[in-house]
């Protein structure tokens, strides 16, 4: 609703949001270790209605009686419950020289839960699978938020328009603690067609549900091409490396010989995490050419550059294995070696990677984005959009008990999996019509490099095609879209990641080409 308060109107809503999402996931041809232990194990154990499982028979002598005994399907369930209610309150106090000074208030309170429960066989550590454990948990939040908008100057020499916003947030979490949070920018027009702004902001981001309380799960993939550093001790020159090693019970004689490479990494939630916390600087421009509009040469025209910097304290994460083999084996860090445990031969039996507020990340780029409309032809216009990403710094610090471990990743791929390309860009050529329009669009990652055992694997830069068109019949008086799409057009193949075990779906595209069609019907 809306009402009057002195000269101005001011605006207000309520808000309610309830949602519960649940979720049953069945798979087939998991195995039960248990039952496959009995089958394989003394026949007169095997009793009831176990079936004796021959693996050494020859083609054939496996029967469906022997894999329905030894298998099962799994069964597993998930959860998430959200509750919210918010008020807010917006409208203007007073006049200044460029306009009325605008504000908003609001509150908001939030509630979250969140469950999953595996199969009875997989969290009993008995299937083919990785073991998980049941985990849930719960958290609540209450906020105060503010904001002000105001236009100190406009339509004057130098000054079409100077502008200062400020915001400011209080969080309270049940989890977490709370914390105060502000935001300042200033948005400069000396003339027209050219904007300068800048912005800096605090950030504040409690851990999640799964981070809290998320059981311990095994992940291979992490530090699957890593070489036991105390392989073969015999031969290892490192006077820290062996200290170490011996240290953890390495046998000295070096008996111990790595089977292969890698090693698993237990993972899950730590209810001890604190919030991360963030300081971002955002400074740049938008020239919009009003010359181009007047000229029939455009119907927009416009750059936009930014450049921004972000750090973040307390980063909530999974620890390196690179790092923590480096730091424990090269370094002697303690902390990092307290990561480890061997088995008596000497091989890693664990390493515990769970959730920890390990490091300070660095973020450092440059965002560029070029837009063009042209004057109307055929009935329509084309347009062309190029959007940039320029990475300049993305930094890890981890603490060490000997100062801090500094890891560059611009240019790399962890593996986790996650790339950090140097440079992404985004091209559309499209044509749009009252009844029509198609657009294609190209994409392209530049090349990166992965860490891998004794060498390095590049995964070179690719560039994704995708097509589109949709129809509007104008003589159903444009209620009805159909559009029609096509993403990598050309089915160009994502680059082999050594370390995902095939390609890395967080950056690259399936193999092949991906088809849709999408129907929308306004009423």
């Amino acid at each position: 609703g809306e009402f009057k308060l002195g000269q101005g109107t001011w605006y207000w809503d309520i808000n309610g949001v309830y949602s519960v999402n649940s979720a049953k996931q069945v798979m087939t041809g998991n195995i039960n270790a248990a039952r496959l232990a009995q089958a394989l194990g003394p026949v007169s154990e095997c009793t009831g209605e176990c079936v004796p499982f021959n693996i050494f028979g020859g083609l054939g002598t496996i029967t469906p009686e022997m894999l329905a005994y030894v298998s099962f399907v799994q069964r597993d369930r998930s959860s998430q419950e959200l509750g919210d209610i918010s008020a807010n309150l917006s409208g203007s106090l007073f006049d200044l020289p460029g306009g009325p000074l605008g504000v908003a208030i609001g509150y908001e309170y939030r509630h979250q839960f969140g469950s999953f429960d595996p199969d009875p066989v997989v969290a009993a550590g008995l299937s083919s699978d990785i073991p998980a454990l049941p985990s849930r948990g719960s958290f609540n939040v209450h906020e105060v938020y503010g904001e002000l908008n105001a236009p100190l100057l406009r339509d004057t020499p130098f000054f079409n328009l100077l502008e200062a916003s400020f915001a400011a947030r209080y969080s309270d979490y049940s989890t977490s603690g709370s914390k105060a949070t502000m935001k300042a920018g200033l948005s400069w027009k000396p003339v027209e067609d050219l904007r300068l702004r800048g912005t800096w902001a605090q950030g504040f981001r409690a851990p999640s549900i799964g981070e809290l309380y998320g059981a311990l799960s095994r992940f291979d993939g992490a530090a699957s091409g890593i070489v036991d550093p105390c392989s073969d001790l015999n031969a290892v020159t490192n006077q820290t490396t062996r200290t170490v090693c011996l240290a953890q019970g390495v046998p000295a004689n070096g008996s111990y010989i790595a089977s292969g490479t890698g090693f698993g990494l237990l993972t899950g939630g730590n209810r001890d995490l604190k919030p991360e916390t963030s300081v971002s600087w955002v400074l740049g421009g938008v020239y919009s050419a009003g010359w181009a509009r007047n000229s029939g040469f455009a119907q927009a025209l416009s750059l936009e550059v930014d450049y921004y910097t972000i750090k973040v304290d307390d980063a909530i994460g999974v620890p390196d294995p690179n790092v923590l083999v480096d730091s424990c084996y090269n370094r002697g860090d303690a902390l990092a070696c307290s990561a480890f445990s061997r088995t008596a031969s000497g091989a890693i039996a664990q390493v515990r990677g769970t959730l920890q507020n390990l490091s300070t990340i660095r973020s450092e780029g440059i965002d560029v984005t070029f837009n063009y409309r042209s004057p109307p032809v055929w009935g329509g216009s084309f347009g062309l959009s190029v959007s940039n990403n320029f990475l300049l710094n993305y930094s890890i610090e981890v603490p060490t008990t000997t100062g801090t471990l500094t890891t560059h990743y611009e240019g790399t791929e962890t593996g986790s999996p996650q790339a950090y390309p140097r440079y992404k860009g985004t091209a559309v050529l499209d044509f749009s019509s009252n009844s029509f329009n198609a657009s294609l669009t190209g994409r392209y990652i530049s090349n990166v490099t992965e860490p891998a055992a004794n060498a390095y694997n590049v995964m070179d830069s690719i560039l994704y095609l995708d097509a589109q068109i949709g129809f509007s019949p104008s003589f159903l008086n444009d209620a009805f879209t159909v559009t029609l799409g096509v993403n990598n057009l050309l089915g160009t193949r994502a680059p082999d990641c050594l370390s995902c075990g095939s390609f890395d779906p967080t950056t690259y595209d399936m193999p092949d080409q991906f088809g849709y069609a999408r129907v929308a019907v306004k009423f």
